[in-house]
C-alpha cells in the first residue's frame, strides 16, 4: 500500500486536516502542536474503522495504490455523538450506541464499486442484503474481489513506537515455538506473517540466518562495539526473570571485550530501538505504511544519521510518514520530501516547500525553513 493524500475531519474533536500529498517518504515539520502527531493517529484511526471499528464523528477522504497498482479512493463519514470511546465491544451499551455510518463510497480505478447511505448499500449498482450500520463497507464485504485488496492494505499499516520496547518480553508460548519455525521457514513468510518483529527477528535468526546476518551486520556499522547478536533464551541464572520466562528467545547483544552478553531489558533504548528500525525495513511486509512520531526519541546521533540513510536507500515497496524536530533528519531527508505543517484554529494544512521557495535559491534549504514564521510559530500567515 501506498497512501496518495488523505483529507479528513473530527467532529467530535473539532479539527480537520485540509487534502494532504503523501510519497514514499513524508517528512512532516513545523512547530509543536500544529498537528503532525494527529494526522498520524487519523491514519491509524481510518485503519481501525477498516477494521470494523466505529468512531464517532469522523469524516474522510483517502486514495491509496495496492501493491498490484490497484488505485483505491475510499470516502465516509460517522454520526457524531461526541468524544467517547465506542471500541469496547463486550459493553453491550457500547454496542447499541455506537455511531453509524451516513455515508460512505468506494471507487477502484476510477470506477465507483460501492456508494453507500443511510438506507441502502449498493454493490456495483445493486442492492445488498441488509448490513450492520456501524461498520464500513470494507470491513463488511472484505472477501469480495474488488474490496478485498483494500482491506488487505490497511492491514499493512503500523505505527511504530519503539521508545519502551526493550522491557516488553514478547511471548512466544514455548509449546507453539516449533509450529511458527516450521509455518515461517522463508523469508517470504516471515515478511508476510503477522508476528510482532521482534518475533520475526528471532525466526529469521532460526530460518534465516544469511538475512538475519545481514541485519547484523547493518547494527554493527552503526555500533562498532558490537560484535555478536543472538535471540535466544538467556543461558545464565537470572533471579529477575520469572520461571516462565527461562527458556523464552530474547535478544541479547555482546560487546568488543565484555564475555557477558547484554540481555535485552539492559540494551540502552537508542541501541535496542535501532536494531528494532533496522529489523523493520529488512523483515515488514511489502506494501507496509510506517508511521514514526518524533523519530528522534531514544536515537543518539549517530543512529539517526544511518537509520535515516538506511530508510532513504530502500529498495522496498514500503513507505514512511515521519515527524521530526531534530536538525539532521530534517537536513538529511530531501527538502522536496518535507511537509510543513501549520494549524488555523482547528484546520491542519500541509505545505510543499516550493510554496514558500524553499529550494529555489543557493540558501540551505532547512536555514529557509527554520527561519520561516510559519515553522517558529505554526499558523498560517
Amino acid at each position: 500500500m501506498k497512501i496518495l493524500n488523505l483529507t479528513y475531519e473530527d467532529k467530535a474533536l473539532k479539527w480537520s486536516l485540509e487534502k494532504a500529498n503523501f510519497d514514499k517518504l513524508t517528512l512532516l515539520v513545523g512547530a509543536s502542536g500544529v498537528g503532525k502527531t494527529q494526522i498520524l493517529n487519523s491514519i491509524m484511526k481510518l485503519k481501525a474503522i477498516a477494521d470494523g471499528k466505529s468512531i464517532s464523528g469522523i469524516k474522510w477522504n483517502i486514495e491509496f495504490i495496492t501493491l498490484e497498482n490497484e488505485l483505491y479512493n475510499w470516502s465516509g463519514e460517522f454520526e457524531n455523538k461526541g468524544d467517547e470511546d465506542f471500541s469496547d465491544d463486550d459493553d453491550d451499551d457500547v454496542k447499541r450506541n455506537k455511531p453509524s455510518v451516513l455515508s460512505e463510497t468506494l471507487s477502484l480505478d476510477g470506477k465507483l464499486i460501492i456508494e453507500r447511505n443511510s438506507e441502502a448499500i449498493l454493490f456495483n449498482n445493486v442492492k445488498t442484503v441488509k448490513l450492520p450500520n456501524q461498520q464500513s463497507i470494507i470491513y463488511l464485504l472484505k472477501e469480495e474481489e474488488l474490496i478485498k485488496p483494500s482491506f488487505e492494505s490497511f492491514g499493512k499499516i503500523l505505527f511504530s513506537d519503539q521508545t519502551d520496547s526493550t522491557r516488553e518480553a514478547y511471548r512466544i508460548k514455548f509449546s507453539d515455538t516449533k509450529k511458527l519455525l516450521s509455518s515461517n521457514n522463508t523469508l517470504d513468510k516471515i515478511q508476510e506473517s503477522k508476528e510482532d518483529i521482534r518475533i520475526k527477528l528471532y525466526l529469521t535468526y532460526k530460518n534465516v540466518p544469511k538475512i538475519f546476518e545481514t541485519i547484523k551486520q547493518r547494527y554493527i556499522d552503526i555500533f562498532p562495539q558490537v560484535e555478536d547478536i543472538k535471540v535466544e533464551p538467556i543461558d545464565y541464572e537470572d533471579d529477575d526473570l520469572p520461571f516462565f520466562f527461562k527458556e523464552y528467545p530474547f535478544i541479547q547483544i555482546k560487546e568488543i571485550g565484555v564475555d557477558k552478553w547484554i540481555k535485552q531489558s539492559n540494551i540502552s533504548s537508542g541501541m535496542f530501538r535501532s536494531l528494532i528500525h533496522i529489523s523493520e525495513i529488512y523483515l515488514c511486509s511489502e506494501g507496509s505504511v510506517f508511521l514514526i512520531d518524533e523519530f528522534e526519541n531514544s536515537l543518539g546521533i549517530n543512529c539517526i544519521n544511518e537509520l535515516t540513510n538506511d530508510i532513504l536507500s530502500s529498495k522496498r515497496q514500503i513507505q514512511f510518514i515521519i515527524t521530526s524536530h531534530h536538525p539532521y533528519i530534517i537536513n538529511n531527508v530531501d527538502y522536496t520530501k518535507w511537509k510543513l505543517v501549520t494549524r488555523t484554529k482547528g484546520i491542519v494544512k500541509t505545505h510543499s516547500p516550493e510554496e514558500y521557495n524553499i529550494g529555489k535559491s543557493k540558501h540551505d534549504a532547512f536555514m529557509q525553513l527554520i527561519q520561516l514564521e510559519q515553522y517558529q510559530t505554526g499558523l498560517e500567515i
